[in-house]
């Protein structure tokens, strides 16, 4: 079950992220589900969540640290 939490908050995200002109892409489940263990944000923080107040936090979490795509090997 938490396989798939994780996997609809990183969607609720990357989602959110596309439409943020900070990143304007759409970022790798992977990459966000770092970024997201990095940051402390549980699946549950984000799918239990009023839309407004996720936003609110993932706009004040790309101004400490804004997701990075890593790169090639």
């Amino acid at each position: 079950m938490h396989c798939y939490q994780t996997f609809a908050a990183a969607t609720v995200i990357a989602n959110t992220f596309e439409l943020v002109p900070e990143i304007g892409r759409r970022l790798p489940h992977a990459v966000i589900v770092d970024w997201m263990e990095q940051h402390g944000i549980e699946p549950q923080d984000v799918l239990y969540a009023a839309p407004d107040a996720v936003k609110a936090r993932l706009l004040f979490e790309i101004a400490q640290g804004r997701p990075q795509m890593p790169h090639a090997a």
